[in-house]
């Protein structure tokens, strides 16, 4: 695998994350632990809501995109460390027994430099990330933020 530093990317392109689904057990389960209201536990309280059935969390929308985030494109960069998340959103439910297609698009690679240093070997990467349903539908957006390393030593 070829390791990702900061010239190697350019804003725009794209990266194919790979497909993952979700049962109904897994979302009960999932929900169960980690955020337990009944449109995600309970089959009657989901039929009569909103969404016409039991759908993931947010968190479980998450964790799905960030399994193969992790897999397919996190170790392949020059990674220091994740920054955080920018404007998640979710603006279709996650279905159980559906297909979903996760891609993560490179927004900017921006030297870091810290206090008054004239050098580093460091930028922050800003990307879109997105997980798609098989109809389409978007279910997840978000922007990532990590800390990756330059190839060479960057000059103000």
């Amino acid at each position: 695998m070829t390791r990702l530093y900061a010239e190697d990317l350019s804003v725009g392109e794209v990266f194919e994350l790979g497909t993952t689904s979700v049962t109904e057990v897994e979302i009960v389960d999932f929900a169960s632990q980690y955020d337990p209201l009944p449109i995600h536990v309970s089959r009657e309280a989901a039929a009569n809501g909103p969404f016409g059935g039991i759908i993931g969390s947010a968190a479980h929308s998450l964790a799905l995109y960030s399994g193969l985030a992790s897999r397919m494109f996190v170790p392949r960069l020059a990674l220091v460390a994740g920054k955080g998340i920018e404007r998640m959103r979710l603006p279709n439910p996650l279905r159980p027994d559906v297909i979903h297609t996760a891609s993560i698009t490179i927004l900017g690679v921006s030297p870091r430099f810290r206090g008054d240093a004239p050098t580093t070997d460091r930028a922050d990467l800003r990307c879109a990330g997105q997980l798609v349903d098989a109809d389409g539908r978007v279910v997840l957006t978000m922007e990532p933020l990590q800390v990756i390393r330059y190839r060479t030593v960057q000059h103000r």
